[in-house]
């Protein structure tokens, strides 16, 4: 595997505050995780509309992305048909942008766990995103 940590990532609050503020979204500087503490299934499709139409900063579009997975993760257990249709979007998205995204298709993928009854609700639709991406990241 290359250093992965040239792809390394965190939110900023600087774009939680920003996007919180656009999407109308609950954000405080002393508030840690912010994307799971504002995720809404509810919401996704407006969330990859304004990450589609308006963000041109990296850190905004890896912050609004990561509310994005994070909404995923609380919905995807009652997905229907548009849930899954948004999914192919966002999957499409981290697949075209999976450098800038590394951090969070890792962090989800949860690649040390084995037992899928210890994953994420999200993780088997992220793995599925690793699987095609990880070819970048190894030597």
């Amino acid at each position: 595997m290359k250093n992965l940590e040239q792809y390394t990532r965190y939110p900023k609050g600087k774009s939680e505050k920003k996007l919180s503020g656009r999407l109308g979204l609950y954000w405080d500087e002393s508030i840690q995780d912010w994307e799971l503490i504002v995720s809404d299934s509810k919401r996704i499709s407006e969330f990859l509309k304004v990450y589609q139409t308006e963000l041109k900063d990296d850190d905004d579009k890896f912050t609004l992305m990561g509310l994005i997975v994070s909404s995923f993760d609380d919905g995807i257990n009652k997905a229907d048909a548009e849930m899954l249709e948004l999914w192919e979007i966002c999957k499409t998205i981290l697949k075209k942008e999976c450098f800038l995204h590394f951090s969070i298709i890792e962090y989800w993928s949860f690649l040390e766990e084995k037992d899928i009854e210890n994953v994420f609700s999200i993780t088997l639709y992220i793995r599925e995103v690793w699987n095609d991406v990880r070819l970048n990241f190894e030597c």
